[in-house]
Parts: structure tokens; sequence; C-alpha cells
């Protein structure tokens, strides 16, 4: 199994130097367990010192460099890169990503080679932006978010053939949307989850009760990004508009059992808490 790492970069960001440095240090420090080629997208650079920067810093920790327009935002990018390299298998970072914990790639891996797996994730949500179009379902929208993720190459290609992410929105709606990544692939048949620090795999069923993204601590959260950050630095009451945000009810143990039909409802497949307490070693 041939799996690409690839971490993007957007230097019209004037704060890319420090997100680098964030994911550079975590990537060193933090044994992935897994052979792997590691990428990293450069896009949006100003001018040419700075990019020049940017391939020295990154060519030192030998990861093979694509460069692209600055365009399609970070989808697009994900998915020109996609058609460039040649590994099986995907594991993407945006700028944001910091890896918390060893062995992430190893925990990504041991459950995206299942069978009917077809997409790992390391926070997912069930938050709806409904108000904002009639393209986003109603809540409990579920979905893997796009900061980190893994996927086999071939079902990303055939994914991403003729998407356009032009806009902003074009993005939410690829992450979050009707046709959203996540559910584009459990129409396909295969199932979606999410991977914790402790490299349990999580069914989406169970996701609000991961201790990943915007639960307590984020205690099993695997890999870092600017909106974990974000709710880490809430005040309580930040914390709590946060998780009735993205999980609702559903984060409230005495209405799971009822709401669960709803929840299958929106996924449109049958629960199953079978992967509850798999793992890769730690």
């Amino acid at each position: 199994m041939s799996v690409a790492v690839i971490y993007l970069v957007r230097g019209a960001d004037g704060w890319w130097r420090s997100a680098a440095d964030t994911f550079l240090a975590s990537y060193r420090s933090h044994d992935s367990g897994a052979a792997h080629l590691p990428f990293v997208i450069l896009k949006g650079f100003p001018d040419a010192a700075s990019l020049a920067q940017a391939r020295a810093l990154f060519a030192e920790q030998a990861f093979e460099i694509i460069h692209l327009p600055d365009d399609g935002f970070d989808i697009g990018a994900y998915a020109a890169a996609a058609r460039l390299v040649k590994e099986d298998h995907l594991c993407f970072f945006n700028t944001h990503s910091e890896i918390l914990g060893h062995r992430w790639l190893a925990k990504f891996m041991v459950h995206l080679s299942a069978a009917d797996v077809g997409l790992v994730g390391a926070t997912g949500s069930y938050e709806s932006l409904r108000p904002l179009s009639r393209h986003f379902l109603k809540f409990p929208n579920v979905h893997v978010r796009s900061n980190a993720f893994a996927i086999e190459r071939m079902t990303f290609c055939s994914i991403v053939e003729g998407v356009d992410i032009s806009s902003k929105r074009d993005a939410y709606r690829f992450e979050s949307g009707r046709r959203s990544l996540t559910r584009l692939v459990l129409k396909r048949g295969k199932r979606v989850v999410l991977v914790g620090r402790n490299g349990r795999a999580f069914p989406p069923e169970w996701w609000p009760f991961s201790g990943t993204f915007r639960q307590g601590l984020q205690e099993n959260l695997l890999v870092a990004d600017n909106m974990t950050r974000a709710y880490e630095s809430s005040t309580w009451l930040e914390k709590e508009f946060l998780v009735q945000q993205t999980w609702g009810r559903f984060v409230r143990e005495e209405n799971y059992s009822s709401d669960l039909g709803e929840l299958e409802k929106a996924l449109q497949i049958p629960t199953s808490a079978s992967l509850v307490g798999q793992g890769a070693a730690e």
C-alpha cells in the first residue's frame, strides 16, 4: 500500500511561515508509523524570495514540491495534486494542521484498509450551513472536515472530476453540502469514520462521544487546526455555543437513543457500533 502525505501551504497568507513551522515541527516529532512519500503544495506566493524560502524549508525535510496556481481553494489544490501523484492512497493536511499523536498515519491507514471504509478523517461535524443555502442539508448534517483526511486516490480523483471550486461557498459545499465528499463516499456503499489519538475508529453515530472536535478537552484529537485551537481558547459560554452548533442534542447521552433514528435517516445507511473499540496500536 503506497501512501502520499500532502500538506498545503498558501503563500498569500501572511502567516504561512508560522503555520508551516508548526506543521513541520509536529511532523518531525511524531512517528508516522507507516511508510509514505511526503509532498507539499506551494501556491499563491507573492514573490520569488518567499517562494524560495518555502522551497528550501520543505526540501530540508525531503518533501517533494508541487507548484500550483492560486485558485480552487484547498479542495481544488487537493484535486490537482491527486492527479499528479502516483501513490494508491492520499492523506491530506491543510495549512493549519498540527499532528498531535504518534503513529498518526498508521492509525489512519489501518482503518482505511478495511474493505468497507472509504474515508477516514481526524475531525467531523453534524453542523449545517442550511441558512446560507438550500445546497446544505438540515441538521444533523454528517460530514468529515477537510483539514485532515485520508482516502484512496482513484476514489478521490473520481469524486472531484468536474467539480468546480471557484468560490468559498463551493468549497463549503464540497465539505458539507448535499454532494459533499462524505456523502459521495457513502453513496458508493463505503463507510466514513473518524480516528482519534487513541487509534480507535468512530462511525458517525459515535462522533459526539469521540473526544475529538469541540468536545470537552478534545483529549482524543489526532490532528489540530485553527478551529480546534479556537475552541480550546474559548470561554466556557463560547464552548457551550460551539458544542451545540456542532452536535446539538446528540451530545447529550439521554437524547442519543431516542434520536438515533433521525441520525440514521440523515446518513441514509444502517447505523453500526461495530467499529467502536477497534484501534491501531499506540
